[in-house]
């Protein structure tokens, strides 16, 4: 028997979405670049496509929030998330970066963010206008689990959410692998792994754990597929002995899952 190939329905879905992401942030930079009569592309050096350049206008706006007004507006005749700052929070938290002090401050001053503390868990809260998150970074977390630790401090966390759960699967062999559909910030939808473990969700794309409730409320998660340590090896060799793919694993799995099995 001929032997599936899964890239094909993976790529069909993923060039869709690119397409159309990358569509949006052209209009929004070519309509903010009219207004404010300024060629942000030229301006912005270091951006390598429209994404970079529509990333760094999204966090100017909220670090000077003088121009946050006129950018939003134009985010949400294309059905913007709001909730994208709330990632962008996080992310900024969870990973440290640079500027978090002044993109928490920005959120602050257009109203967004409402506080931001340590509660008696230790968790980070973050209460805003769209929902109160828990949260704590994930290299805290597993502070206690060399392996993980050492993954974290020296993996390219970033880009490898399939390879991230695994790991974490493997190496806790309790919990969930779970792969879904989430939300995009235009409300699109991308393929993406997480672990899973008694009502808590680790992500280690950010560097983060939270409550999986708190965590969906972001990100909208229609989940394909859901391993665990006992059937893995399973589903893997199942896949494996009808499928040809260059997909990792998990996502592997969670294709096969959602138009093989199904149809």
């Amino acid at each position: 028997m001929e032997k599936i190939h899964l890239d094909i329905f993976c790529d069909s879905n993923e060039k869709e979405n690119e397409e159309r992401q990358m569509n949006l942030y052209k209009k929004v930079i070519d309509q903010y670049s009219d207004v404010c009569s300024v060629d942000f592309r030229k301006e912005n050096k270091f951006a390598h496509d429209d994404y970079g350049v529509f990333d760094s206008l999204l966090q100017l706006t909220v670090v000077q929030p003088q121009f946050f007004e006129g950018f939003h507006e134009i985010l949400n005749k294309y059905g913007f998330n709001d909730k994208t700052y709330i990632d962008y929070a996080i992310k900024k938290i969870t990973r440290n970066v640079s500027n978090v002090e002044a993109f928490l401050e920005g959120l602050a001053r257009i109203g967004l963010i409402k506080d931001l503390y340590d509660d008696e868990n230790k968790f980070i809260k973050l209460e805003s206008v769209l929902g109160t998150y828990s949260f704590l970074p994930a290299s805290e977390y597993y502070s206690q689990n060399k392996e993980i630790s050492t993954y974290i401090e020296n993996g390219d966390l970033a880009r490898n959410c399939h390879v991230n759960t695994l790991l974490l699967l493997k190496t806790l062999k309790q919990g969930e692998a779970v792969t879904a559909k989430c939300s995009t910030m235009f409300n699109s939808s991308y393929y993406h792994s997480y672990y899973r473990n008694n009502g808590m969700v680790c992500d280690l794309n950010i560097n983060c754990v939270m409550n999986e409730k708190e965590y969906n409320k972001i990100y909208s998660p229609n989940i394909i597929s859901v391993v665990n340590f006992e059937n893995l090896q399973e589903k893997q060799n199942i896949v494996k002995s009808k499928c040809e793919s260059t997909l990792e694993d998990l996502l592997e799995i969670a294709i096969y899952e959602e138009y093989i099995v199904k149809e």
